[in-house]
């Protein structure tokens, strides 16, 4: 995300009050720590995976289950699929089997198995969202995120969030974006790596200038890529589409 989520991923308002204000309450509502797991599928069992995830979600449906997911594919990088979901608090992650699912616990572990049975591997990272370098004014999930990811060189953290919070989440505002998640990663991968996902509706918005490059101009766009290549190793953009059929969301209110 991510899903959770894949990662996906930099940046805030122009004062903290301001920011806070910002950040709606879907992010509040939802948690901010966020579980994002990374699957890789055996080519020739993806239909299979895909199956198999909907009689999971339809079994936790079944037993009225709020641990609720979305699902994503990559369109870049290696091909992976994303279950991105989030909590309120860390011990929501000592949970054991959800015990609404009682009468469905011999089925969701049969379907649990086959999901596992149809990767050839999976990997698991837990980020905290930072809620004052977050815009979320979004009503639903979008069609596709693309998410940078950034490795921040140890001595210069405090800088590049810094450059964060007075450059890059006021230019996000400016551009009209929806959303800007940023998150910072506590397990899975290093401590220093920083994920910000901005949503997409097609490949068609990057045929002119867009986001952050749209609000602040070519110059100031490329001011801006001065200031944060001394603070970084390296970054990495990816996209990802929304999988609606095989996501577990609350229902709409």
């Amino acid at each position: 995300m991510t899903l959770s989520l894949r990662k996906i991923v930099c940046q805030c308002i122009l004062a903290l009050g301001v920011a806070a204000a910002l950040a709606t309450s879907a992010t509040a509502q939802r948690g901010n720590i966020e579980s994002v797991t990374f699957y890789t599928v055996k080519p020739d069992r993806i239909g299979d995976f895909l199956a198999e995830i909907k009689e999971y979600n339809a079994l936790m449906a079944k037993g009225g289950s709020t641990n609720y997911a979305s699902m994503w594919v990559s369109l870049t990088g290696p091909r992976e699929y994303v279950r991105a979901s989030y909590y309120q608090k860390w011990a929501e992650l000592d949970a054991g089997p959800d015990p609404k699912l009682k009468d469905e616990a011999a089925d969701v572990a049969r379907v649990s198995t086959r999901i596992i049975d149809c990767t050839s591997s999976q990997r698991r990272i837990i980020a905290e969202v930072q809620p004052d370098l977050t815009l979320d004014l979004l009503t639903d999930v979008p069609k596709m995120i693309r998410v940078l990811t950034t490795d921040v060189r140890p001595e210069h953290i405090n800088d590049y969030l810094a450059l964060v919070k007075s450059d890059i989440l006021p230019a996000a505002q400016k551009a009209g974006l929806k959303l800007y998640e940023f998150s910072a990663t506590r397990y899975g991968a290093s401590s220093t790596q920083v994920t910000s996902i901005v949503p997409m509706d097609s490949w068609s918005e990057l045929d002119q200038p867009w986001g952050v490059e749209k609000a602040l101009g070519k110059d100031g766009y490329e001011a801006l890529r001065a200031k944060i290549r001394p603070l970084i190793d390296q970054s990495v953009y990816n996209e990802y589409r929304y999988l609606p059929d095989v996501s577990y969301l609350a229902p709409a209110k």
